[in-house]
């Protein structure tokens, strides 16, 4: 399933991975990957993100939260799915992805 994501929520969406992947301090090859998966699948150009800086997990959280449903619960598979991918659940991963809810 492939849901019609607007480049404001593709953002969001890549912030909040790039975060879940940052929250245990250790990136792993097997999150950069996912990382560039989504961005790939997303069709995001560099262009998009030239502006791109760190953005305040609160901020996130609050545009995450304007998200339909739908589009909350395919991003939440997203995020557990990077918190995964390393092979090791943190349990800062894990707080992230809770505050989403």
């Amino acid at each position: 399933m492939t849901l019609d994501f607007s480049i404001q929520e593709k953002r969001v969406i890549y912030n909040i991975l790039a975060q879940i992947m940052k929250a245990d301090t250790i990136i792993n090859s097997a999150e950069v990957r996912f990382l560039d998966e989504v961005f790939y699948n997303f069709n995001l150009s560099l262009d998009e993100f030239d502006h791109m800086e760190e953005v305040d997990f609160d901020e996130l959280s609050q545009a995450f939260s304007k998200f339909t449903e739908e589009k909350k619960d395919y991003a939440k598979q997203m995020f557990v799915k990077m918190s995964e991918c390393d092979g090791y659940v943190d349990p800062r991963e894990i707080s992230l992805i809770e505050k989403l809810v």
